[in-house]
């Protein structure tokens, strides 16, 4: 069987490395000229200090559900690590909340508490989390990686 796997990022990347240790032959399909995607380290200068853009962490759920088996048959050291997510636009006049801290953290604009806004976003953030959570949950159940959904859809021609 041939498979196409388009885009060589870090869910490309493990889907194919999956896939040929079964036996499949396949073939990436890559826009840029570099493999690796977001994981790509990469050092940059932004306003004169150096940051690197390197591939520290990564979600099993989110990345690839097999993420994690893969680096431990690469026999890649792994560590959990607290996840969060702070955002400040217009160095904090503009909108700006955390999650860290649980409520703390969400409001660090205290006057975002009285906000209809900021609460319809965070309606939508759940929604968004929840509806995520149970595709995700779905395809962990049921164990659909790219070989089993083909085979469970159907394939064209060209496999």
């Amino acid at each position: 069987m041939r498979v196409a796997v388009v885009g060589g990022g870090i869910s490309g990347l493990v889907s194919a490395y999956i896939l040929a240790k079964e036996g499949v032959e396949v073939v990436m399909y890559e826009k840029d000229d570099r493999l690796g995607g977001a994981i790509h380290s990469r050092a940059v200068v932004v306003d004169g200090a150096p940051l690197d853009l390197d591939f520290t962490v990564f979600d099993q759920a989110s990345h690839c559900p097999y993420m994690r088996e893969v680096f431990e048959g690469l026999g890649v050291d792994l560590e959990l690590s607290k996840m969060s997510f702070s955002l400040s636009i217009k160095d904090g006049q503009g909108y700006e909340w955390g999650t860290r801290n649980g409520l703390k953290s969400m409001f660090v604009q205290r006057k975002n508490i009285l906000n209809p806004y900021f609460w319809k976003y965070i309606r939508e953030i759940t929604k968004f989390k929840d509806d995520v959570l149970r595709y995700v949950v779905l395809i962990l159940k049921e164990k659909l990686f790219l070989l089993v959904f083909v085979s469970f859809f159907g394939k064209g021609d060209f496999m």
